[in-house]
């Protein structure tokens, strides 16, 4: 034999050690037939009958088994290789609907283990049985990824900048989750932080350290250290290299004398009991304290601090950590002149560094005389007058704004139009026929839409629709114009754009208080003007009923409904 020549048996050798097997619970036939296509494209493969026997000696047993029995009453040498891929093709590829894998897909959720590349890889191998318009991929990933997200700080910093491709979006998360660990050692005081505050003091340093993770360099768990992007980081903390502050061990240096620990109560603790407020003199001015027997200072917001005419402060002598451990930042104090019942005196204030609640500490419950009688009747005042003025500014809502506590519709001010084509030729249909079982429910729901001045009885029509009844709970039923039988058609339908969902979270980014409208048959809210009850009749077996009120059905009712509730909220 030539030496340039290599032997069949050598050469399938190399071939299968450079190329596996097929084995379905391996591969999927997709996946595989791509790397066997590259594998052919690279050795110039392009006989067909080579490629056909090298297709059929990398299948596994029980592949090449079913081979055999789909290729009958051939074999699959006698069959060509587009043959015998369309076979293997039809019997291995997984059978998918767009539809539900596009549910799966904006379903995925980031796994607790996942970094941010490994989630952005999974979402891009999943798009793949999406079968997304190639105009509308880029966005799908952007907001199945952004969605996905565990980190809320993460989606939310993503939600509020204008990002057109998948790799911008996932190169931002990755700045931006960098910054969140980097930073994670300064720490603001958390909005759980912001109700109550009780102060305890001792002498030695804080022990309240990270908890030990898998990685030391950022108390991350989901890698070790060596593959951690802050190995050679320089801690701002102890200017040693290999960790961030966050997981910083040095001991803190202090050179202050006393150390005074700051635990919070949360909000889940207090919720149902009012806060108890003293109203105080400090410097001339009235400001309301929240009295706090755990904390053994005064504190004044910063905006109780402008109110008294923002004096000059001395630095506070004293350090205040949370009862998570971090730094409470704050201005300084100062000796105020201070009044409360016909009291007055001199006593230190500490100011502190934003609008948290004003705090009357021990230090001034013992220096105005609060004792335990006048504590109690502060207490039982303060109980009986917000439970007073909440349940008067409650009745006087009602009673101001009677028709909204009305049972029942509401009704808006604005009327609905329906715009008709020229050419457009009135349907009249016959009643359906239904069935004897839902006669008295239908019945009854068309006597209540009478009654709430939804549904009005007349003899004569140019158009009418059919009903379609629909089954609810408790044995009631839904009655519905079915007017894709001609009223839809004959409509020049309403445009005006529907929120996006990305627009609507970014709308509610920086509230605090949210409410809920109830947008029971909401469209029944909004009254048709004279010409357009004319087209919406239906036909019951008790007669032509027309609305007057928007129905559920119209094509034209969604734009209509958004318009108005723009120009109304």
């Amino acid at each position: 034999m030539p030496p340039n020549r290599v032997a069949p048996e050598q050469n399938l050798r190399s071939i299968s050690n450079r190329l596996h097997e097929f084995d379905p619970n391996s591969y999927d036939w997709d996946e595989w037939e791509v790397l066997f296509d590259t594998y052919l494209e690279v050795e110039a493969i392009n006989e067909d009958s080579k490629k056909r026997n090298l297709l059929i000696t990398l299948l596994g047993v029980q592949p090449f088994k079913t081979l055999l029995s789909i290729c009958k009453p051939k074999k699959p040498t006698e069959c060509s290789y587009t043959e015998l891929v369309e076979k293997l093709r039809s019997n291995y590829a997984r059978v998918t609907f767009p539809s539900t894998e596009r549910i799966k897909f904006f379903a995925k959720r980031q796994e607790s283990s996942q970094t941010l590349t490994e989630f952005a890889n999974e979402l891009r191998d999943k798009s793949t049985t999406c079968k997304f318009p190639s105009i509308f991929y880029e966005e799908a990933l952007i907001t199945a990824f952004v969605g996905g997200l565990r980190n809320d700080h993460v989606r939310k910093h993503l939600m509020q900048r204008n990002l057109e491709t998948f790799v911008e979006t996932i190169n931002t998360a990755k700045t931006i989750e960098s910054v969140l660990i980097e930073g994670s050692n300064i720490k603001n005081t958390s909005s759980e932080d912001l109700n109550l505050n009780k102060i305890n003091q001792h002498r030695k340093p804080p022990t309240n350290r990270p908890q030990r993770s898998n990685c030391l360099s950022c108390g991350s768990t989901d890698h070790f250290r060596s593959e951690c992007r802050f190995r050679n980081a320089t801690c701002h903390k102890c200017k040693k290299e290999g960790h961030i502050a966050k997981v910083c061990r040095s001991k803190p240096i202090s050179n202050q004398s006393k150390v005074n620990t700051i635990s919070s109560v949360s909000q889940k603790e207090i919720i149902g009991t009012h806060a108890i407020r003293i109203p105080v003199y400090v410097e001339g001015v009235k400001i309301n304290f929240e009295l706090d027997t755990g904390s053994p200072i005064t504190i004044v917001s910063n905006h109780g601090w402008e109110l008294i005419g923002k004096p000059k402060l001395h630095p506070v002598k004293l350090i205040f950590n949370s009862f998570t451990g971090h730094s409470i930042c704050l201005k300084g104090e100062k000796m105020v002149n201070v009044n409360y019942n016909d009291q007055s005196t001199k006593l230190p204030l500490v100011v502190g560094n934003n609008n948290q609640n004003n705090i009357l500490g021990r230090n001034w419950i013992n220096a105005l005389h609060l004792n335990n009688q006048t504590l109690d009747e502060i207490v039982s005042n303060s109980s009986i007058q917000s439970l007073d003025v909440g349940f008067k500014n409650f009745k006087e809502l009602i009673i101001c704004y009677d028709d909204i506590f009305k049972d029942g519709l509401g009704l808006c001010k604005i009327k609905a139009h329906l715009h008709v084509k020229p050419n457009a030729t009135p349907k009249f249909y016959k009643p359906r026929s239904l069935p004897f079982a839902y006669r008295d429910a239908v019945e009854n729901d068309l006597n209540r839409l009478i009654t709430e001045g939804v549904l009005e009885p007349i003899t004569y029509s140019k158009w009418a629709a059919p009903i379609v009844v629909v089954p609810k709970l408790g044995g009631k039923v839904r009655i519905c114009a079915d007017l894709s039988t001609g009223v839809n058609q004959a409509l020049d339908i309403d445009q005006y754009p529907l929120p996006k969902p990305n627009d609507l979270f970014v709308a509610l980014n920086g509230g605090s208080l949210f409410s809920k409208i109830d947008f029971s048959e909401a469209y029944l809210q909004v009254e048709l003007d004279d010409d357009s009850k004319e087209l919406l009749v239906i036909n019951t077996h008790k007669g032509l009923f027309r609305f007057n009120r928007l129905p559920f059905g119209v094509a034209s009712a969604p734009s209509i409904f958004q318009k108005i509730m723009d120009q109304m909220l």
